[in-house]
């Protein structure tokens, strides 16, 4: 499964990695992360077909994660 986690929070990532780091290892799970709204745009427009689930921050600076 790939998923896009989108926050500006820089330390978000590494929590991800720890967390999932057995399914990471395992291929079950693949990660990409943005850290803006435009961000997250240009990396679907890149590998739209390629994700199943985003994850995202709301409350950002510019792009919120509703719009």
């Amino acid at each position: 499964m790939n998923i896009l986690v989108v926050d500006d929070e820089l330390d978000v990532r590494a929590l991800f990695e720890q967390r999932f780091r057995r399914e990471i290892r395992g291929g079950q799970l693949r990660f990409a992360f943005a850290h803006s709204g435009e961000e997250a745009l240009d990396y679907l427009h890149q590998h739209a077909s390629e994700l199943v689930l985003i994850l995202s921050d709301i409350n950002m600076p510019g792009m919120s994660g509703l719009e």
